[in-house]
């Protein structure tokens, strides 16, 4: 079995183009891959995975999120599944 270390961001955007955008913003300040997780319930209500294996950027990360999506309810998460 693999380990991944990983951010989950979970954030509500209703303007597909600005979702794009914070995923080429994320792949490009963080040179990582990306996962989507839509929602089955409400489709604007996403959630990404950051594949990262340094901790500590979170605050970093929900900030960043918070200032393109013009939204004070971002949560990151960091995951290893290691442990």
């Amino acid at each position: 079995m693999t380990y991944k270390k990983l951010y989950r961001i979970y954030f509500t955007e209703f303007d597909d183009e600005n979702f794009e955008k914070v995923i080429n913003v994320l792949k490009e300040k963080y040179s990582s891959q990306v996962n989507i997780i839509k929602s089955n319930v409400v489709n604007e209500f996403r959630a990404l995975e950051l594949y990262l294996e340094k901790e500590g950027y979170s605050e970093e990360i929900k900030n960043l999120i918070s200032t393109l999506t013009n939204s004070q309810y971002v949560r990151v998460d960091y995951i290893d599944t290691a442990k």
